[in-house]
């Protein structure tokens, strides 16, 4: 008879534990388990803006000058690094090509941004070309006017800058000049900045160490002073977004 009380009683404590107990298994109840802070935790994450540079080897570089470290799209970023400002810079450089002429990849400015410019950019600068050479006024501002309405579509929320033709000296060619003139009136039509170089004197009385030997090219001192002209528009740009 004790016995059998005694395995009643064994019986009786094990259901009880096991009444307050969560699951079979052991696990606690899942009201009462700490919350999974990966899952749940907002992101962190801010938004980095992107930089998309359409352009010739002014943008690439050459042989001259501005390969790597030493191009100017590079130095940029380093300054925005320098400033702490978090950016994606992506340059799209189509050597030897512009709005009109098609360059070493066979393609113009307007056919390279449909191919590789981002969507989600940012902020898109256009620099160039003098590569298209003598063209009509017609021509000119039809192309550029297409190419600035295109980038609207292509990057709706971008903000865009074009920089317009550089010439190496103060000796600026009147078909460069027309050129300026036909895509700075296609600019202000589409209501897109442009800044006009010849205006500004870009790189006019300068010492001979800006050019390279070929007399077209920036040496590496020629992307400085190029990354010292730019940097100020995109870091305006850039901290102008979302205002």
């Amino acid at each position: 008879m004790a016995f059998a009380v005694l395995v009643l009683a064994a019986l009786l404590l094990t259901l009880y534990a096991l009444s307050q107990s969560g699951a079979a298994t052991g696990v606690a109840p899942e009201e009462n388990a700490a919350p999974d802070a990966t899952a749940v935790a907002p992101s962190q994450a801010t938004s980095v803006p992107r930089i998309e540079i359409l352009g010739d080897s002014y943008v690439g570089g050459s042989a001259e000058g501005g390969k790597g470290a030493a191009n100017w799209t590079s130095l940029v970023g380093t300054r925005f690094n320098a400033s702490e400002t978090r950016v994606e810079i992506n340059p799209v450089a189509q050597p030897n090509s512009g709005y009109i002429a098609r360059g070493v990849t066979g393609l113009v400015f307007r056919e390279a941004a449909t191919q590789r410019l981002s969507p989600d950019a940012d902020v898109v600068l256009v620099f160039g070309s003098r590569n298209d050479g003598r063209q009509s006024d017609a021509a000119m501002y039809d192309a550029a006017r297409t190419l600035y309405s295109d980038l609207k579509i292509l990057a709706p929320k971008a903000e865009i800058i074009v920089v317009g033709p550089v010439w190496v000296d103060e000796f600026v060619p009147d078909f460069i000049a027309a050129n300026n003139q036909a895509m700075a009136r296609a600019a202000a039509d589409t209501q897109v900045r442009y800044v006009d170089t010849v205006a500004e004197g870009w790189f006019a009385d300068t010492d001979g160490s800006l050019i390279g030997l070929d007399g077209v090219h920036p040496t590496d001192a020629g992307h400085i002073y190029m990354a010292d002209k730019i940097y100020p528009l995109l870091a305006e740009t850039v901290a102008s977004l979302g205002k």
